[in-house]
């Protein structure tokens, strides 16, 4: 690697640990510099877990008091997560490079529609109209589950979609939904890591200066998030997001 991959890679963390705090997103912008450090495909995924990581693991620890409260049935949700995750993983080594490079395009318009649609989720979730979630909590599990696969072969976008799973089946409280997600993350995260490193496919070097760059961003971001308008952020996201998308439908399309 040369010096400027590896400016290229710490500045991408900062940048990512930024965005994490303020809106989330933070693998929109890590996932395609990975791919720009000359990493294929599949080695930029499972590298962008790695990278990633101390930002899932301090939001958990920020949610450690939520965590706590016996109504968030939070056993079970690890339980398929760590299977729905691990399967997702096995799921992106057994199928190879050519069906991911294939997947790619419809992954980020699935992550990015996700993502654009999460403050109309929000909003239309706060309403709740006559839906009482809580009646359906195998119904949730269904859906989460899927979630969890999909994290553990991609995961962009994933919060986003659990985050209104969770306020939708009966966690109102956004606290307690986060918590959950940030567990449950966290945990496919883990497991995505372990199985990577197994088969070979994380570039450690690379993945280890995006996270220093993603932790120092997030560190000194949480001291001044409050400062910057959240909108104009996730306005920022949304636009890199489908610019991404597009480019990934022109490139593997």
């Amino acid at each position: 690697m040369g010096w400027e991959e590896i400016a290229l890679l710490f500045a991408g963390g900062v940048v990512a640990g930024c965005i994490n705090v303020l809106a989330g997103g933070a693998g929109f912008m890590t996932f395609p510099l990975l791919v720009a450090a000359g990493m294929s495909e599949i080695e930029a995924n499972a590298s962008n877990f790695v990278a990633l990581l101390p930002a899932n693991v301090a939001s958990l620890y920020g949610y450690r008091h939520e965590l706590r409260r016996p109504t968030l049935r939070l056993r079970p949700r690890l339980a398929l997560a760590g299977i729905g995750g691990a399967t997702g993983s096995l799921a992106l080594l057994g199928l190879g490079e050519a069906s991911f490079r294939t997947a790619i395009p419809w992954l980020l318009a699935f992550s990015t529609v996700s993502f654009a649609l999460a403050p109309t989720i929000k909003r239309w979730l706060e309403r709740r109209h006559d839906f009482d979630g809580k009646n359906w909590i195998w119904l949730s599990f269904v859906l989460e589950f899927i979630v969890y696969v999909y994290g553990g072969y991609f995961g962009l976008g994933m919060g986003v979609v659990l985050l209104a799973l969770y306020s939708m089946f009966g966690h109102e409280d956004i606290h307690e939904a986060n918590s959950i997600r940030n567990a449950t993350i966290t945990l496919i995260t883990l497991i995505g890591i372990a199985l990577f490193a197994h088969a070979g496919v994380i570039r450690w070097l690379p993945s280890l200066i995006m996270m220093m760059g993603a932790f120092l961003g997030g560190y000194f971001m949480i001291k001044v998030a409050r400062s910057v308008p959240q909108h104009w952020v996730r306005w920022g996201i949304l636009a890199w997001s489908v610019s991404l998308t597009a480019i990934a439908f022109w490139r593997y399309g």
